[in-house]
Formats: C-alpha cells, structure tokens, sequence
C-alpha cells in the first residue's frame, strides 16, 4: 500500500530562468492590467460571440477550447492566421497577450526543459530511453524537445504519444515528420488515460509527462492516474505534470471564453502526488512567472 511521506511539502517558488524567454508583464502592463482585467471579470457570457468576431484566431480558440487546436493558436499568439485588417491585428494583440495566453506558452517552455534536462542526463547510458506522453495534443513540447536535442545523437529513444482525441493524433503525426529521420520508434495510442492504465502496461517508461489534462480533473481522480504513473515509471524516471493556478482572469477565461477548469495550486497538486507514492523529497514544485501554471517533477 502506497503510505504518504512524513516530510513536508516542499517549498514553491517562481521560476524566472532568465535562459527561456519567459513572457512577462511591463510596469506599463501592469497598470494597464488593474483597469483591463476588472472589466474582462465582469463581460456577459455572450460576449464571446463579439469576441470572435475580432479575428480569426481568437475564434478557434474559442470554438476549441479545451483541446490541442486551440493550444497551438496560443503558442503562435494567433500566427498561425494572416491577418491584413488593421483592427483585427489590434484585438489579437490584446487577446493573446493577457496572462493566460503567455502563460500556456511558458509552461511548453517549462516541460521543454525539464524534459531536456533529464534526457541529457541519461543519454549516456548505453539503453534505449522511453518517453509517455498522457493527453499528448500536438506533442508539441517532445517532438521540438528531441529535434534540437544534439546531445540525443546515437541514443535510442522510444516515444509513446496517447491522446482520445483522433484529430490531435494526426496533427501530432504530421508534427512529428520533424523527427522521421532519426532512429526513433513512434506510436501513437488512441484511447482515454483511464482505459490505459486500467490495462496495466507492461512497458516502464524514463519520463511520463502530462501536462493540460488535470485541469479538469477532481483530486481524487488525479490520485487514482498519478498512482498509474507511478508504477509506469522506471526508478529514477520523472513525471512532468501542471495544473491551472487560481488567477486574476479565471472569472473572464470560464465565463466568457468558456473553458472552465478545475484550479489547483502547485503545493496542492505536490501533495496529490504525495499521496500517489511520489516522496516530496524528490519533487521540484514551481510557478511560471506569471503565477497562471504550477508545475511539479517528482522522481520515482
């Protein structure tokens, strides 16, 4: 039986790695912030609808959120669409430049690196090296991790992608011709991650990362998939996992974005993980910048 830790929690801290680029707020946005975001707070429901109509991109945000689609239109800050209309480029502007937009992107951020950090260190043994990535979206985060990853040269690596969702499946194989050229095994598993580790996998995996899909899930079913990671885990392997934070713009992303979430603090989700068998002295416990996402590594 898994028994909780009698350690204490470890303590969290914000992590500025000056290294990554990490997006932040000027003194000038700030100030701008203590007006603006009041009245995003307050907006009816159906406003949305005259949000949308501001460009494209905020559009499919909105119509998919939840899912990779609307991921990876706010890891672009809305690029991925041409917009020509003077107005429209404004509003885009506005839309992926509050806090929880740069917030999704620093933490791909974060998972690029720790996930970097712990390949680098175990690329020197002579074995292949397997990574699991639960509710893998576009897969974005591993597919440009193992791309750039030069230290990776000769190494075997085995990377396992498991989503329910089939369109984020094929947008993550088109992704992954990234890498089609390296000695890497690729699959794909299309299933829930209930389904998945009820069926008891043989394989052990060096690193399971999942990231965005606890955001909508209750503690105790956090509990019930992170002791399944657990035991999917080699000795010594991590598990790369965030939730959303409460934040000053949950009221305007649930209510009028609509994409309500179940918020977590960072300590709040180290002790999940405690509870599942993780032991809080090999945990690292930390917020983005802007404090929007928490993140922890635990160890087996």
């Amino acid at each position: 039986m898994l028994k909780e830790s009698s350690e204490k929690i470890p303590v969290s801290f914000v992590d500025d790695d000056p290294k990554l680029g990490l997006e932040t707020n000027s003194l000038a946005r700030k100030f701008f912030n203590l007006i603006f975001i009041p009245i995003l707070n307050i907006l009816p429901k159906n406003f949305k609808y005259l949000i949308k109509r501001t460009n494209n991109a905020a559009a499919t945000v909105i119509d998919n959120a939840t899912n990779h689609k609307a991921l990876e239109v706010l890891y672009s800050r809305g690029d991925l669409f041409s917009i020509k209309k003077v107005g429209s480029n404004f509003f885009k502007y506005v839309w992926f430049n509050i806090n929880n937009s740069k917030a999704v992107r620093n933490r791909l951020k974060f998972v690029k690196r720790e996930l970097r950090n712990h390949l680098e260190e175990i690329s020197k043994y002579d074995r292949e090296i397997s990574v699991l990535s639960i509710a893998s979206g576009s897969s974005r985060a591993i597919i440009e991790t193992v791309r750039d990853g030069e230290y990776l040269k000769g190494t075997k690596l085995s990377l396992v992608f498991l989503d329910k969702n089939e369109q984020a499946i094929s947008y993550s194989k088109d992704l992954s011709t990234n890498i089609s050229h390296l000695p890497i095994k690729l699959s794909w598993i299309h299933d829930t991650v209930g389904n998945y580790l009820r069926s008891v996998p043989k394989d052990k995996f060096d690193v399971v990362e999942i990231v965005g899909l606890l955001d909508y899930f209750t503690n105790d079913k956090v509990v019930e998939i992170f002791k399944g990671i657990y035991g999917l885990l080699q000795d010594g392997g991590i598990m790369i996992t965030s939730n959303v934070n409460h934040n000053i713009e949950e009221k305007f992303i649930t209510n009028v974005i609509d994409w309500p979430m179940i918020y977590k603090t960072a300590e709040g989700l180290a002790e999940l993980a405690n509870k599942s068998g993780f032991d809080y002295n090999k945990m690292k416990v930390f917020y983005e910048p802007l404090k929007v996402h928490g993140m922890v590594i635990a160890k087996k």
